[in-house]
């Protein structure tokens, strides 16, 4: 008898390292998938990064709309509308009529 409950308490810790090794190998499985879907090409990580570049990307369209909106309706008030060339050479090229004469205006830090 004593060689018989020998081989059953071999059996059982065989067992019972059996199941250890498994519990292990299962969690060692969880905490790869896991890693991967956080981490990985298309984990959440990723995602979230991608979601925040495509809302980023749609912010700029939008503004880029809008400045060719503006950039369009210079370009048809300068074909169309000769005092409004004359206003911007004005103002942003600082030209002046041939007629006109420049008086320089000195600033106080000079």
């Amino acid at each position: 008898m004593g060689g018989e409950q020998v081989k059953t308490n071999m059996k059982s810790r065989i067992k019972l390292s059996d199941r250890k090794v498994i519990q292990w190998l299962a969690i060692f499985a969880s905490l790869t998938v896991i890693t991967f879907s956080l981490i990985g090409d298309k984990g959440v990580i990723q995602l979230i990064a991608l979601k925040q570049q495509k809302t980023d990307l749609k912010r700029e369209i939008k503004e880029l709309k809008q400045e060719r909106k503006e950039w369009i309706y210079k370009i048809q008030s300068i074909k169309g509308n000769r005092s409004y060339v004359e206003t911007i050479a004005r103002e942003e090229l600082g030209m002046i009529r041939d007629d006109e004469i420049v008086h320089p205006i000195p600033l106080d830090n000079e």
